[in-house]
């Protein structure tokens, strides 16, 4: 994709906030439903939405027992790394090592719950997996995608002989048996603490070898670590003072688990993307939409239809439609959001941590939900309720922080309270393609209003 210059994009923002395209008033939508004695007209009108592309900073990708290791390269999104850091603890209550404890063997089992790929056909390329000591503590402010670094992970590779996975169900590695020697002269006190264990031990950190330079390709693995084990035999002697051998597990990220990623993408940032509209999932790049450019264009429709007073307009309904185009092969959608929706971005004045959620219309089951519509080849997004508090406030009170950030979304069902959760998608990784501002079928915002007296 072709790069614009900031100068060109706000030069571009600014002309399509100005513009508004395919205006049609209809005064009789919905009049049988209104008094006659009442002086209300109903409208409609579409305007050519000015959408961009961003990088997410800050991504929450801390997942209870789920792994993400891998990297995937293509030519239009670069370059996306996914490593994974997770505590360890005693899978049992109590571990008691026995008289003389020596170390046997260490080895890490990792069940491979879902694989993300470029290529149908790269299901099972080999790749290099490493396993590295962590060097920090795990805490609950280490959330982010961008939580750790390089030195937060001791540089010895744990693993031993060879360290390739091939993308089968499960992968078992041997590791450096001073890292049971570690384990074993830990106090047993500690040891049965998982608090105190973890800042004693402070778990394990995993990554994987990028695809061969100037080639596309790749997977990325997600492990399931509640299936998944840490596990050290040793011998021992029992009372009788014979030699015994056994085993004793631990277990994975049960605490606190995050997948340290990256993306490539990040110069196809633009004000406005003409081309095309990316969306990456988890920490790649995303659609934006500033909500100062937004209020501008109903700005100046008021002014255009002589409205008056902007907050004289009623919002029935708003909605955001995205197009794609269908390449003619159905394995497209595989890599598709199943669900995309309007979010924004929400810091902690405690903290100064950021969080991205999505807008509260997408808990009204009355609303477009923001699934993909295979048939009419869009996704659409209410956002009724935003835009009316949008244009309801003073102008100058409008900053970055009310901006839109289309992304991947998940809805979780929680049996306990009976209650729908909604959250961005930091879990998996999806790429899809939407239509950018420049094609015939472009971006839009629907509007269904009524001019108040």
């Amino acid at each position: 994709m072709k790069k614009t210059g900031v100068s060109f994009g706000l030069a571009a923002l600014l002309t399509m906030s100005c513009l508004v395209s395919c205006i049609t008033k209809d005064y009789t939508l919905g009049s049988a439903l209104v008094p006659a004695n009442q002086d209300i007209s109903i409208h409609t009108a579409t305007f050519a939405l000015p959408v961009g592309l961003k990088m997410a900073d800050s991504l929450q990708t801390s997942v209870s027992q789920s792994a993400t290791v891998g990297t995937i390269r293509t030519d239009q999104y670069g370059l996306y790394r996914s490593d994974a850091a997770m505590a360890v603890t005693a899978s049992q209550d109590s571990i008691i090592w026995g008289k003389n404890p020596t170390v046997e063997s260490v080895s890490l089992s990792l069940v491979c719950d879902t694989a993300l790929l470029v290529k149908a056909s790269e299901r099972h390329i080999p790749q290099n997996l490493y396993v590295h000591r962590l060097n920090v503590v795990l805490d609950s402010t280490m959330i982010f995608n961008n939580s750790l670094t390089a030195a937060d992970y001791d540089p010895e590779v744990l693993s031993l002989g060879g360290v390739v996975y091939n993308g089968d169900a499960s992968y078992i590695v041997e590791l450096n048996p001073d890292l049971g020697t570690e384990l074993l002269k830990i106090p047993m006190e500690t040891l049965d603490d998982d608090e105190a264990f973890m800042k004693k031990f402070k778990g394990l950190y995993l990554r994987c070898d990028d695809p061969v330079e100037g080639t596309e390709g790749g997977r990325l693995n997600t492990f399931n670590l509640s299936s998944s084990f840490l596990t050290i035999k040793y011998a021992y002697d029992d009372d009788e003072g014979n030699r015994r051998i056994t085993s004793n597990t631990f277990s994975l990220g049960e605490y606190y688990c995050v997948n340290i990623c990256s993306s490539g993408a990040r110069e196809l940032e633009n004000v406005l993307a003409a081309d095309a509209l990316l969306v990456e999932g988890t920490c790649g790049i995303k659609p934006h939409i500033s909500a100062v450019a937004l209020r501008k264009i109903l700005e100046d429709f008021a002014e255009m239809e002589s409205v008056g007073e902007l907050d004289r307009v009623l919002i029935a309904k708003a909605l955001l439609v995205f197009p794609f185009e269908y390449n003619g092969d159905g394995r497209q959608f595989d890599y598709y959001a199943p669900t995309i929706y309007a979010c924004q971005r929400i810091k902690n004045s405690d903290t100064n941590l950021t969080r991205y959620s999505p807008i509260d219309e997408i808990k009204d089951e009355t609303f477009e939900s923001g699934d993909i519509d295979r048939s009419n080849l869009n996704y659409t997004v209410n956002i009724s309720q935003y835009l009316q508090k949008l244009i309801k406030r003073d102008a100058s009170s409008i900053t970055s922080d009310d901006d839109l950030w289309i992304m991947p979304t998940v809805s979780l069902y929680n049996s306990y309270t009976s209650s729908t959760y909604y959250y961005a998608d930091y879990l998996y990784y999806t790429q899809s393609q939407l239509n950018g501002t420049a094609y015939a079928r472009h971006p839009v915002l629907k509007l269904t209003y009524a001019i108040l007296k």
